[in-house]
């Protein structure tokens, strides 16, 4: 079995070069023959509810998913926290694409897949980093039910569009300045990452290998012998994506 994952490559257009770093993803040899292509949260900059304006401004993303699952490998597309309550959207472009919906699945939480006798989770990672009470009450409050109706029904798509785009430049300026900028904030990062592997294993006796994003922070970490922590960090800075087959987890070029 191959399983190929990429997060946090925060497409904002069709155009951009980010969108071109993740259809290099879709074509490259690997992920071409992979049985799972996991698609492991913030792949758009900002894409919240099911408004059908986002098939139209992100068809060819559909479009890679569509080929994906033509060559027969199963897409799964679980949530960021850039990317969120859009079961509504994945479940409409399965109609619209007339796509089996078996093979793109929509996961909000986590996605566990059998790899041989292991076991490997694959999270966005936000759910598992710990010393972060603010970022979980923020997470808490943006996925209650009220939220998804407004973005689903209420709220105009012009309008999440800009209040979206607004708070991730916000939230992005800080983390980049407090973080991304400086080899102690990337090892503070790491470091913290690290240490939320090690309680989640401690907590989960029966996985075997835990694939997060969210971090920014590229790392392939064991925890112990039997298990194994990998992120690819921030996508278009890596160039990477993460590559799992029965020898083990390792990034892969782009």
């Amino acid at each position: 079995m191959i399983i190929s994952s990429i997060s946090d490559v925060h497409v904002k257009e069709s155009s951009d070069t980010n969108f071109l770093l993740l259809k290099k993803f879709f074509d490259h040899e690997s992920v071409r023959k992979s049985d799972y292509i996991v698609l492991n949260g913030d792949i758009f900059d900002i894409l919240i509810g099911g408004k059908t304006q986002y098939l139209k401004k992100y068809k060819d993303f559909f479009d890679l998913v569509s080929l994906a699952i033509e060559r027969g490998s199963i897409v799964v597309y679980l949530e960021g926290n850039h990317d969120f309550h859009i079961e509504r959207l994945i479940s409409k472009s399965v109609m619209r694409l007339k796509l089996d919906k078996s093979k793109f699945i929509h996961v909000k939480d986590f996605y566990d897949i059998q790899l041989g006798s292991k076991v490997i989770r694959f999270t966005h990672g936000d759910d598992v980093e710990i010393e972060n009470d603010s970022y979980q009450k923020y997470k808490r409050t943006i996925n209650n039910k009220f939220m998804k109706f407004l973005g689903d029904f209420i709220v105009p798509f012009h309008f999440i569009e800009w209040i979206g785009h607004r708070a991730s430049g916000k939230s992005r300026n800080n983390n980049f300045h407090k973080y991304e900028l400086s080899p102690e904030g990337q090892e503070y990062v790491k470091d913290k990452f690290r240490r939320s592997s090690i309680a989640f294993f401690k907590e989960h006796s029966g996985i075997d290998g835990l694939v997060c994003g969210h971090s920014h922070c590229k790392d392939n970490f064991k925890p112990s012998e039997e298990t194994f922590y990998i992120n690819n960090g921030f996508a278009p800075a890596t160039k990477t994506f993460i590559l799992i087959t029965g020898d083990g987890a390792s990034f892969e070029s782009l």
